[in-house]
């Protein structure tokens, strides 16, 4: 499985090359790919398939195959296998904004990795564990990463590894912690939730429409997270393509 570490060194990584790229070159051409990928890790597979699908089922997939698809993508993020990020984020809903939260403001530089080490409680994913499709990727997470690595070589060099790998993980990674930590600390609220989430504005479009946070826990069971006409969902937009449309 993949650990706090793996998601440090895959950060790390990321940074790395960006920074390196950076001082000796680099075309808008790579930078485009990276953020389609980016694109492509965050948005259908973490925040649109393990958040809204598999955390709060919220929906339901029109297709299996794009089901099974958007799990991989996820699964290709560096943040972790599906197993092991619903369990952090369910006890991130139990447990916000207390010591006990996996990955609120209180915990600092250490909401940058989610803590896959303490906080995998597999009793709430006990539904999860009866998947094999799901097992397999959480068991053989770190393996099926560097298996994605040595294809990237394959198809562009360490060029390919740094801008379709690293960098949208390390996007995918960091703009998932900022958004942990502003979305309980600044922005306005909607709705009264007993914690302190926020909706953060300036942060919808880079999290995919994750920010608008108080409306989230407000109504987790909602597949869109915009209750104002004002505040853009791009990946509610996209859910409403995608799902069944007899469910909610």
């Amino acid at each position: 499985m993949i650990t706090s570490n793996h998601v440090l060194i895959i950060t790390i990584l990321g940074l790395f090359g960006l920074a390196l790229y950076a001082t000796i070159g680099i075309s808008i051409y790579w930078l485009m790919l990276s953020l389609i990928v980016y694109f492509v890790f965050s948005c259908l597979g973490i925040t649109i398939t393990f958040h809204r699908y598999l955390s709060h089922r919220s929906f339901q997939f029109r297709w299996k195959w794009m089901e099974r698809l958007f799990i991989l993508f996820g699964s290709l993020a560096g943040t972790g296998s599906a197993i092991g990020w619903v369990a952090v984020h369910k006890a991130h809903h139990k447990h916000s904004d207390t010591d006990k939260d996996p990955h609120g403001p209180m915990t600092g530089w250490r909401n940058f990795f989610n803590d896959y080490d303490e906080h995998v409680n597999y009793w709430s994913v006990k539904n999860l564990l009866k998947d094999p499709y799901l097992k397999k990727l959480h068991k053989y997470g770190l393996w099926i990463l560097l298996a994605f690595y040595a294809l990237l070589f394959m198809i562009g060099g360490v060029k390919a590894i740094v801008f379709l790998g690293l960098v949208p993980q390390m996007l995918t990674i960091v703009i998932s912690a900022m958004s942990n930590y502003f979305t309980h600390s600044y922005g306005y609220r909607t709705y009264e939730t007993g914690d302190d989430s926020r909706n953060t504005w300036w942060m919808s479009i880079p999290t995919w429409g994750e920010s608008w946070h108080n409306n989230h826990h407000a109504k987790p069971h909602l597949y869109s997270f915009r209750h104002k006409w004002w505040e853009f969902d791009i990946s509610g937009s996209i859910i409403s393509l995608i799902r069944e449309k007899d469910v909610r």
